[in-house]
């Protein structure tokens, strides 16, 4: 038997497309149970990159004319490293609107924790998850429905961040940067654990070089619904429909047979056409932001891998967008240095990842007690909290520069939530 991926342009009242979504699967009851938690993509504190708070909520609405309808409807997820849920969870009035549709917002970023063997390749060892997802959805899963509403995005680490990336949102931050440079393979083993019933992809907008909008220029109206049991054709079909092929993470999700990425074994509905009528190519890889002069990335001859290091010059061309006045810096990443370039400059010097910190370290410390320099040490492969903190200090930016997007929010709102937060069991990641 197929796969079936169910393709819905986006037309009138969107609780109805929502429910069409499910009755091409057997209808709403088929995934309702005592307890429902939905996944969506809140990542960040940008509407154009979270998963649409109106398709959230016609998704509530759908679910609760279920019969019987569920005790609870959660709607979780845990921003990205460095973030904090309750912030995510304020664009657009997410939580607000998830309140008065009837379901409950799950901050992941402020559940108590538990450890849990993952048995992996790459969580190869016991690790903490929040306590509620290891009750409802590993030890008594039978009696908990698991739907995931990811949103279409391309990836600038992972190519494509859609139904299987989407479970990367499960995990709190200090493991999220654990072993980041093999991010295909461990989001795999987060599968292996967290299965969900039901997928339905947000693609009304989709984003080139995700997963957060870089610029409104990158955004672009797609207008469709996604939906699918097996995450694996759901996600083939997305890829496609962003004009990016070959994807690592979903090669491999395939390979450990959580679905299929055979065209042949995937029934597209109502019709394979509508990949073609719909496409907008995105990319992925590349760097879509000038970098500023003042900001000099120095890579060994090995250069930084993309999902792991090398993404220093799009974070550092990040914090450093728009800004009038910066300060000169270095940013160095990778391995195989010659320290002769380094000698030139007068820094700060950002050294970012554990290859480049190992290798570099000793020379560093050595000009320190000769000279007055200022150089900041990221002993991890991938660490976005750290590499914007001590970017932006690197740069002469302060604080308030870091939420110059969050403005129209206020930063008097964004410290009391996060005090708010903290209060919960948040916890913030950054530089040291």
């Amino acid at each position: 038997m197929k796969s079936k991926v169910f393709i819905k342009p986006v037309e009138g009242n969107l609780t109805e497309c929502v429910k069409e979504c499910f009755n091409q699967f057997g209808g709403v009851d088929s995934f309702t149970k005592e307890n429902v938690f939905l996944k969506i993509n809140a990542t960040s504190s940008d509407l154009n990159s979270i998963t649409k708070p109106e398709v959230v909520v016609a998704v509530i609405k759908a679910i609760k004319e279920a019969n019987p309808p569920p005790k609870n409807i959660y709607v979780m997820d845990n921003a990205a490293v460095g973030g904090f849920s309750r912030l995510a969870f304020k664009v657009g009035n997410m939580a607000k609107k998830i309140l008065q549709a009837g379901g409950i917002p799950l901050y992941l970023d402020e559940q108590k924790p538990v450890n849990v063997d993952f048995n992996g390749k790459i969580l190869g060892k016991r690790i903490p998850i929040p306590k509620v997802l290891h009750e409802k959805l590993i030890l008594n899963r039978n009696d908990n429905a698991y739907i995931n509403i990811p949103v279409l995005k391309s990836h600038v680490m992972c190519q494509v961040t859609i139904c299987i990336k989407n479970q990367h949102g499960l995990l709190y931050d200090n493991e999220k940067i654990f072993e980041h440079q093999h991010i295909d393979e461990k989001i795999i083993d987060i599968m292996e654990l967290f299965k969900p019933d039901f997928h339905i992809v947000d693609a009304t907008s989709v984003i080139d070089y995700g997963p957060f909008c870089i610029d409104n220029t990158y955004c672009h109206e797609m207008n469709l619904l996604l939906s699918g049991i097996d995450p694996v054709a759901v996600d083939t079909i997305g890829s496609k429909l962003i004009g990016i092929e070959d994807v690592k993470h979903i090669s491999l999700a395939a390979k450990r047979t959580f679905g299929t990425n055979k065209m042949e074994e995937i029934e597209v509905v109502p019709s394979l056409d509508l990949i073609n009528k719909h496409k907008i190519p995105l990319h992925w890889q590349g760097n879509p932001i000038d970098i500023p002069d003042k900001i000099k990335i120095i890579e060994g001859k090995t250069k930084g891998c993309i999902t792991g290091c090398g993404t220093l010059a799009l974070a550092l061309g990040l914090i450093a967008m728009n800004k009038e006045k910066i300060n000169p810096m270095v940013g160095i990443c990778g391995k195989g240095f010659d320290t002769k370039e380094m000698d030139q400059y007068n820094g700060p010097f950002l050294i970012d990842g554990k290859c480049a910190v190992a290798e570099l370290k000793d020379y560093f410390e050595i000009r320190k007690r000769k000279e007055k320099i200022k150089v900041y040490y990221i002993d991890e492969h991938l660490d976005l909290a750290a590499m914007m903190t001590c970017g932006r200090k690197a740069m002469g930016l302060g604080m308030k520069s870091a939420y110059e997007k969050l403005m129209p929010v206020g930063l008097a709102k964004i410290l009391g939530m996060q005090i708010s937060s903290k209060l919960h069991g948040g916890k913030f990641l950054g530089a040291k």
